[in-house]
C-alpha cells in the first residue's frame, strides 16, 4: 500500500471514531443511533431514494464521458467522491425541508457545535496548502478538493437549517 492508500485508510478510520464520538455527544440519550418516529421514517425513505436517483444520474454521466474517451482535469477519486457528496446533500436538503433532518433525540445545539468542530477540521487541510502555495498549483486534484466538497456540503446544508428556521419561525410568528 503506498503512502496516499495509508494515509487514506488512517483518516477514515480516525474520522469514523470521530463522528460516532461526536455523534454520542450530540445526541440527548448519548447513543449512537438517531430516533425517527414513522412519519420520519417513511419521508427519509423518499429522501434516499432521490439520493439514489441523484448517485445513478451522476455515475451515467461519468460512464457517458468515460465512453466519450473525455478526461478531465481532475483526480478520479475526487470526481467519484463528488457524487457521493452531492447525493448526501439531495438526502439532508429533503430531509431539511420536509420537517424530518432533526431525530427525536437529537439536541440541536450540539449538533450545530458538532458542525463547527467539522468545518474547522476540514478548513485546515485547504488553508495550510492555500498559505503555502501549494493549493493552487493543484488545480482541481489532491485530496484538499475533498475537504472543500464537504465545506460545501455542510455550508449548503446549514444554510438550508437557517433558512427553513426562519420560514417556520415567520409562519409561527403569522399563527400567533
Amino acid at each position: 500500500m503506498n503512502g496516499k492508500g495509508a494515509g487514506f485508510v488512517i483518516g477514515l478510520i480516525v474520522g469514523i471514531i470521530l463522528v460516532m464520538v461526536l455523534i454520542k455527544m450530540a445526541n440527548k440519550d448519548r447513543r449512537i443511533k438517531t430516533e425517527y418516529d414513522e412519519r420520519q421514517e417513511k419521508i427519509r425513505g423518499k429522501a434516499y431514494k432521490y439520493a439514489f436517483y441523484t448517485m445513478i444520474y451522476y455515475q451515467v454521466i461519468l460512464i457517458g464521458l468515460s465512453f466519450a474517451e473525455l478526461s478531465l482535469p481532475i483526480d478520479r477519486y475526487v470526481l467519484e467522491c463528488f457524487g457521493i457528496f452531492l447525493s448526501c446533500t439531495v438526502l439532508g436538503g429533503y430531509c431539511v425541508w420536509h420537517d424530518v433532518y432533526w431525530g427525536l433525540n437529537n439536541d440541536h445545539r450540539r449538533y450545530y457545535i458538532v458542525f463547527g468542530v467539522c468545518l474547522f477540521l476540514n478548513l485546515i487541510p485547504v488553508i495550510v496548502p492555500a498559505i503555502k502555495g501549494e493549493f493552487a498549483g493543484n488545480g482541481l486534484s489532491g485530496a484538499p478538493m475533498l475537504n472543500l466538497m464537504v465545506i460545501f456540503m455542510m455550508v449548503v446544508l446549514l444554510a438550508e437549517l437557517g433558512i427553513k428556521h426562519l420560514i417556520d419561525k415567520k409562519t409561527e410568528d403569522g399563527e400567533d
